[in-house]
């Protein structure tokens, strides 16, 4: 009998008992719980496969890694350590799971920003009790336009939903044909501002790839109708995180919830945090546990192909960035 192929564990965003779980599952694997660097430099050189988000030096000493299963959706901090990635090594990650949480949050968030949630929570804990300041400041979300810049899986799921509150929806996607949907249209990137021309709303869905990376600026962001909405629940990065606390300072932008930021956590000095009707829910809108269990039988599912010699599912395109 030869020997057991090596599957690093480098994560434990599925939960510290997983790598000991697998085992069990896959007896005829060799299962390793590696958490910190230190302990995956051990094993990463006869190791074939690794699950978690490895650096540049687990993959540039990974010299027999064949597949790097990513434990979330966005791939952009693997490819950022790429650079010493072999030919051979696949890459996947684990799409969906994250989908009904995370289309979930952006309509509370959208909710929240239009009932002005964060003042009236500030009112409640000063036990202030003041109507009048609330006349024709509630904004309704029926009939208002909405953009939402990447229309995957995501995109569609948040579009379904804000259907229900009879809200007109335009995409923007390169993939432009018409399909069956919930959407007014779809446009390409490049008809971005017309689109933002007549949004009330403009909610960031798409992955950080090179063609998204600082995409939407000032410039862009003026286009839209004043007292307009910011939702970023995808990946921070795409719209310009100073350009946006300056359109929302001047009020052309009545206000924006974040989820993702370019940089995480949220530098404290970061002029986001201070702004009046802004919601930073700290990358945490996908957490459910129904996600997580849909990622761990993602993979459950990728290493059965794999010990059996089948084609994975949800192999990422490294040129594409997803």
């Amino acid at each position: 009998m030869g020997q057991k192929v090596k599957i690093i564990i480098g994560s434990d965003h599925l939960g510290i008992n997983f790598p000991e779980k697998l085992q069990d599952m896959f007896p005829d694997a060799n299962i390793v719980k590696a958490f910190t660097e230190e302990e995956q430099l051990k094993h990463i050189k006869n190791s074939t496969v690794y699950f978690g988000f490895p650096s540049k030096e687990i993959i540039s000493k990974g010299e027999n890694l064949e597949w790097i299963a990513c434990p979330g959706t966005g791939i952009d901090k693997i490819i950022n350590n790429s650079k010493e990635l072999r030919r051979k090594t696949i890459i996947t990650n684990a799409p969906l799971a994250h989908v009904t949480p995370m289309a979930e949050h952006v309509v509370g968030s959208m909710v929240g920003l239009a009932h002005s949630f964060s003042k009236l929570f500030e009112d409640q804990n000063n036990r202030k009790w003041d109507v009048e300041q609330w006349n024709s400041k509630i904004v309704e979300l029926k009939g208002s336009n909405v953009c939402i810049y990447g229309y995957g899986e995501l995109g569609k799921s948040i579009a379904k939903k804000l259907k229900a509150f009879e809200m007109n929806i335009y995409a923007i996607d390169p993939i432009t044909d018409q399909q069956a949907g919930y959407h007014e249209s779809i446009s390409h990137p490049r008809e971005l501002n017309d689109i933002l021309e007549i949004s009330n709303w403009l909610i960031i869905a798409s992955p950080l790839i090179k063609d998204t990376k600082n995409f939407i600026k000032l410039e862009n962001l003026l286009k839209m109708k004043k007292n307009s909405y910011v939702v970023i629940i995808s990946r921070g990065g795409i719209i310009n995180e100073h350009d946006l606390s300056v359109a929302i300072e001047s009020k052309h932008l009545a206000g924006a919830a974040i989820d993702a930021t370019e940089t995480e956590p949220l530098p404290k000095d970061s002029p986001l945090w201070d702004l009046d009707n802004v919601i930073i829910s700290q990358h945490a809108s996908a957490l459910s546990p129904e996600m997580y269990e849909g990622r761990r039988q993602i993979f459950i599912e990728n290493l059965k192909k794999y010990l059996n010699n089948e084609t994975l599912l949800h192999i990422c395109d490294l040129e594409k960035g997803f």
